[in-house]
């Protein structure tokens, strides 16, 4: 029943940001996610560098230490091509990654640097070339987690906005193959619609 009632709101904000691309990212944006105005929805490089900058060494250590455990994982589990012969015929399984993916990062109160390591890291094991990252008001956390991936494309922008943003693309960014990572109800919603 929660899915039903806000799925006429969310239905009118997926069209609204199809239709009318950054302008009605940067409306919701400003509107929910603490986007100033006139601030970019693309986080820079040096802005990401920053942040890990200013993090702690301990901060840096726990955070290389876990990229390291989820990346060691994530390799044992690739799957790999093969090829039988049987019959006269060649029968196999062929595995490509997906060419672009888009990693949904929850703001809230508090930063979720599991989720971006979570999303990042199998993309990038599995050699998906184009890496979008979108978070609502990302936490330095969350920015310094992401230069240390390697992140080139990160946006400032949450919610079901997002999420129409990365399936149907917008000026700023185009669209994805595949949306990953958890949200509340609004971008679950959004997931589904689109």
């Amino acid at each position: 029943s929660d899915f039903d009632r806000v799925e006429p709101v969310v239905r009118n904000i997926v069209a609204d940001v199809r239709r009318n691309g950054d302008r009605a990212l940067r409306k919701y944006a400003e509107k929910w996610d603490g986007l100033v105005s006139k601030q970019a929805l693309a986080v820079s490089a040096s802005e990401l560098e920053v942040a890990w900058g200013m993090s702690s060494r301990e901060f840096r250590r726990s955070l290389e230490q876990a990229a390291g455990n989820i990346r060691r994982f994530c390799k044992w589990q690739l799957p790999r091509d093969w090829t039988r012969r049987s019959g006269g015929l060649s029968l196999g399984q062929i595995v490509r990654p997906l060419d672009s993916v888009g990693c949904y990062v929850p703001g809230g109160r508090h930063p979720l640097v599991s989720t971006l390591l979570m999303t990042v890291i199998p993309a990038q094991v599995a050699g998906v070339s184009k890496i979008r990252v979108v978070s609502p008001n990302p936490a330095s956390e969350v920015l310094a987690a992401a230069h240390m991936l390697g992140v080139s494309e990160m946006y400032r922008v949450g919610g079901a906005q997002a999420v129409a943003g990365l399936a149907y693309g917008t000026q700023s960014f185009p669209r994805v193959d595949k949306i990953v990572g958890p949200g509340n109800l609004y971008v679950t919603v959004a997931k589904k619609l689109v």
